[in-house]
């Protein structure tokens, strides 16, 4: 079991301040790999189930969404989450059901991502680290560029994991969005998402 802190918004157009912030340490949509998850439609915004690559994982909301700003001009909820996550039998004919021939219906959403993880060195310094790096504790930074019924979208996110809260250089949200203006009406989880589409 995982618990997760985050904030996310959707927008149908690129962000620049965003995409320039992930670009200054070398990554872009080009040089990143892109993958594609399948998730199950559910007439629900606080809980999603997701298939990718054999893993299968099970997102829940927990508590109350609390609204915020990460800067002035970026206004959105925060929300609480508990994370399942476990591997499916190769053979499972089921699981390649859905992938292989999309029998069931599942929504399919192909993802290129750049991302980070922030944390904090024994000295105190907020320190970034490659986003698939294993950590206990810390605050994901992510840009995810999606394409669901060959429609376009793009999403980003904080994600605060672990047992400790990581606290923030209160400049750092500005460092990444400058004057980026994020409406409280595209913040949302993937599930509050998928219900608009």
């Amino acid at each position: 079991m995982y618990k997760s802190k985050e904030i996310r918004w959707f927008k149908n157009n690129l962000d620049k301040s965003i995409l320039d912030w992930f670009s200054k340490s070398g990554q872009t949509f080009e040089n990143t790999s892109p993958r594609t998850d399948f998730y199950l439609p559910l007439e629900k915004d606080d809980i999603t189930v997701k298939l990718r690559e054999g893993n299968i994982e099970i997102k829940h909301r927990i508590g109350d969404v609390i609204k915020g700003n990460l800067t002035t001009n970026a206004e959105g909820i925060f929300e609480n989450y508990v994370k399942w996550s476990f591997t499916a039998d190769k053979a499972d004919e089921l699981s390649q059901q859905i992938t292989e021939t999309n029998h069931y219906n599942w929504t399919e959403i192909k993802k290129t991502r750049i991302g980070v993880k922030l944390i904090r060195d024994s000295d105190g310094n907020l320190k970034t680290l490659p986003i698939k790096t294993i950590v206990d504790w810390g605050c994901q930074v992510e840009y995810t560029y999606l394409i669901i019924d060959g429609k376009a979208y793009y999403t980003f996110a904080l994600e605060w994991f672990g047992d400790k809260q990581l606290e923030l250089d209160s400049k750092l949200p500005y460092d990444i969005l400058d004057a980026t203006r994020f409406d409280i009406s595209a913040s949302m989880g993937y599930g509050g998402f998928l219900l608009q589409l």
